[in-house]
């Protein structure tokens, strides 16, 4: 029965993914980010190493389609500052990994929180004028 509730919500997941629009997507992507940081915190503190560093992997990569989604033309210093987050990030997430380091998975929610906080209070007016281009 989990297997079917599993099936059904990752359908529903891929469906609304579809129909997001570019902020909408985003959005997922930040939320999808920070669930897989905190479940790989979980999976440090089970001692499931494999799902840790699958966990950590997911979030790496959908960091990089953050990093790659970036309108250098466009967003000037914004931009370039949140790549070099991004970046950061990036590397204190296989440093976590490596050294199964709780800790710094919090520090790494705690620079992602604010991004995905901007990112949420974007008015609803301005929502479509965001666009998405991944790598």
């Amino acid at each position: 029965m989990a297997h079917i509730s599993v099936k059904k919500y990752q359908q529903t997941t891929v469906s609304a993914a579809k129909e997001a629009n570019p902020y909408q997507l985003v959005a997922m992507l930040f939320q999808k980010l920070l669930g897989n940081i905190a479940s790989a915190k979980g999976a440090i503190q089970q001692k499931d190493h494999a799902k840790k560093g699958d966990l950590l992997s997911k979030a790496i990569t959908i960091i990089g389609v953050l990093q790659g989604s970036l309108d250098f033309e466009n967003g000037g210093d914004i931009s370039q500052n949140l790549s070099d987050l991004y970046i950061f990030c990036s590397d204190k997430l296989v440093e976590a990994n490596t050294n199964n380091d709780e800790a710094l998975l919090d520090e790494i929610i705690q620079i992602l929180l604010p991004i995905k906080a901007g990112w949420d209070s974007i008015p609803k007016d301005e929502q479509d004028k965001v666009s998405f281009e991944s790598v």
